[in-house]
């Protein structure tokens, strides 16, 4: 997997909120809560960080890890991937957001994106008592590349005994055609991002190829049609599909909710996406819980 960050500050939030807040669910998983909290600290600024808050999730595809201190900072890193073993920073999402930012330091580096930045690897997993184990370090790049900042060097980082959620069955779906083809999900995942004034539910899928889509809606929405025209300041909902290593943004196309609660959101889409050769997006429906 490699994760490009895009320039847009919308994808960066709802990348991060997969990591540090939302429910990520199989499509054959609702999450089964292990309350409680470990060790998690890192080294950097010439201080060591110790997370007053830790969480993980573990599904048949991914390891989210997520730390948190009281004033908000915090950790949070999504790995592609559900063993021991080392995972490289500039291949995953790894990244620490500063207190009150919007924007936070990632392992992957804008201008080259094969620079080996770092690792997390994890050393234990501990299904009877359901926490999980591992050491990190790396080289974080501020995310807004039009404003860029020094570089952190994170070092020592350990995360020892972090509780884990699993899953079980789950009544989401998500389903779509990428082109004509069906595009099957192997994993369904949900989001409630907060960006400025505006709070934005987000609904995504990948498939056994690691191929995603995204549709995020405001939350503010009731049922009926919003279209897609590509301007992120003024739509309404937006889309996108990640193909390989790229990732296309949707520039036109429409989203009906077809009903909308507290917890759960129903909808269809279709979209076509930029790019020298667009994506055309069609047949979408989902039925999620967020």
């Amino acid at each position: 997997m490699r994760i490009l960050k895009s320039k847009l500050q919308f994808i960066i939030l709802f990348l991060v909120a997969l990591l540090a807040s939302c429910t990520y669910e199989p499509v054959d998983g609702t999450v089964e809560s292990n309350p409680g909290t470990g060790i998690f600290k890192a080294d950097f600024n010439g201080k060591t960080w110790t997370a007053s808050e830790t969480q993980a999730n573990i599904s048949g595809s991914f390891i989210e890890i997520s730390a948190i201190k009281s004033n908000g900072e915090g950790f949070a890193f999504m790995i592609e991937g559900s063993a021991v073993g080392t995972y490289a920073a500039n291949a995953n999402i790894v990244s620490f957001t500063p207190a009150g930012m919007e924007y936070g330091y990632w392992g992957i580096n804008d201008d080259d994106v094969d620079e080996d930045t770092g690792s997390v690897t994890i050393t234990a997993i501990n299904t009877e008592k359901k926490t999980i184990s591992g050491t990190f370090h790396f080289k974080g790049y501020w995310s807004d590349s039009d404003n860029p900042k020094t570089p952190i060097t994170f070092s020592n980082g350990v995360f020892k005994d972090v509780p884990y959620s699993t899953q079980e069955e789950t009544d989401d779906s998500f389903n779509a055609k990428v082109a004509n083809v069906n595009f099957t999900a192997t994993d369904i995942f949900t989001s409630v991002v907060s960006s400025g004034s505006s709070e934005w539910i987000g609904i995504g899928a990948k498939d056994a190829s690691g191929n995603k889509i995204s549709v995020s809606v405001k939350s503010s929405l009731t049922a009926g049609s919003y279209s897609i025209t590509g301007n992120i300041l003024t739509d309404k909902v937006q889309a996108s599909y990640e193909y390989a290593t790229d990732e296309y943004k949707a520039v036109s196309g429409t989203v009906i909710i077809t009903s909308i609660s507290a917890d759960r959101i129903k909808g269809t889409f279709q979209f076509t996406t930029n790019g020298t050769t667009p994506f055309a997006i069609t047949q979408g429906a989902f039925d999620v819980e967020y």
